[in-house]
């Protein structure tokens, strides 16, 4: 009887202390259940965060005291907190490469530095000791961090290519070990992480630098933001505008032109409206539409080739033959403005030369 009141007493306490918040000041967080295997998932609670603070979710090994390289940052989350500091997420539990006692880590990831570790019974996984750390790196300084390069094809709305370059310095007395630098971009609703890779051995004084390829997407639009960070040593923020100005130009100027050819067109409406057929001018190339023919002139562009392609030429005779005579049975069926053609070779033709002859 004993026995069982004591176990009924322990169920009661881890039941109690399993939704307990990590801290009792400042940034708290609470998961949904203590235990579980990789893979699971599991609703992470948290108050008194800053408002809009970006902040990341990692399971980690070794209690979380050896960084990045102790956590399986493959199924890490990043989700901004509310307005009022508040969050709720759901995070899947990874498997991270160093032995438990395991934790999820919580971070932020810009910003004042805040981190809460939860502890998480984790199934089937290692079990180690801690590693102890006398003199652990508090700090890295960056030295550089810039954005470099660019395409003229972005204007349009095509990928922009670009470089960061990313230079950390060591300050302290003590080497850095077993960390991880991660470039994440964040822009267009969506925040990835574009590059990671751990970090070897950066003694005291030391610097490194690393070249990251960062591509923006395809039609991208408005201000994205890169960010790099050492395992939460060295931060570094950078951003960039995103706005295709030259696809904007040209869609401009393609309702301009349409614009021009409609008031064009009925411009040229009104002045065939009140021309006067006597005055009219011929184009070079004149189409009877009755006839399904074409009437070249001598002086038009390619009419020798025309010519050629046709295969024969068009005489003065046979034109009066084809279109027929002003007062015959078929005066007036054509689509040719007689007159007007008239006036034309009189104008073209120093001889005065007519379509149709006075009969004598």
């Amino acid at each position: 009887m004993t026995r069982l009141a004591t176990l009924f007493a322990l169920v009661v306490i881890s039941l109690i202390t399993m939704g307990t918040p990590a801290r009792a000041d400042g940034p708290a967080a609470s998961l949904s259940a203590g235990s579980g295997k990789a893979g699971d998932v599991v609703r992470v609670a948290g108050q008194g965060w800053p408002a809009a603070e970006l902040i990341q979710f990692v399971t980690c090994g070794e209690g979380g005291v050896t960084g990045s390289a102790g956590c399986d940052t493959r199924a890490a989350l990043a989700t901004p907190v509310r307005a009022d500091g508040t969050f709720v997420v759901d995070v899947q539990i990874g498997s991270p490469p160093r032995p438990c006692p395991c934790v999820v880590h919580i971070t932020s990831v810009l910003g004042a530095p805040a981190v809460v570790d939860l502890p998480f019974a984790l199934a089937d996984h290692a079990v180690g000791a801690v590693p102890k750390s006398a003199d652990p790196i508090r700090e890295l300084a960056v030295q550089d961090a810039r954005l470099t390069g660019g395409t003229a094809a972005a204007w349009f709305g095509a990928p922009d290519r670009l470089t960061l370059t990313y230079t950390i310095r060591n300050p302290s007395a003590s080497s850095l070990v077993d960390a991880t630098v991660q470039v994440r971009l964040g822009g267009g609703g969506n925040d990835s992480v574009v590059y990671q890779h751990e970090v070897e051995n950066v003694g005291p004084g030391q610097s490194r630098t690393f070249s990251v390829p960062v591509e923006l997407p395809l039609f991208a639009f408005g201000r994205y933001v890169v960010r790099a960070d050492v395992s939460g040593l060295a931060p570094a923020r950078l951003s960039r505008d995103a706005y295709p100005w030259g696809l904007l130009i040209l869609n401009v100027a393609g309702l301009v032109l349409i614009a021009w050819g409609v008031l064009r067109r009925l411009r040229s409406r009104r002045v065939l409206a009140h021309a006067d057929p006597a005055q009219a001018m011929l184009p070079a190339v004149v189409r009877l539409g009755s006839l399904g023919a074409f009437l070249v002139f001598d002086d038009a562009p390619g009419a020798g080739r025309l010519r050629r392609l046709a295969g024969a030429q068009l005489s003065l005779e046979a034109l009066r033959e084809l279109v027929g005579e002003p007062s015959g049975p078929s005066g007036g069926d054509s689509v040719l403005d007689l007159a007007a053609l008239t006036h034309v070779l009189a104008r073209r033709y120093p001889k005065n030369l007519s379509l149709f002859e006075e009969k004598s």
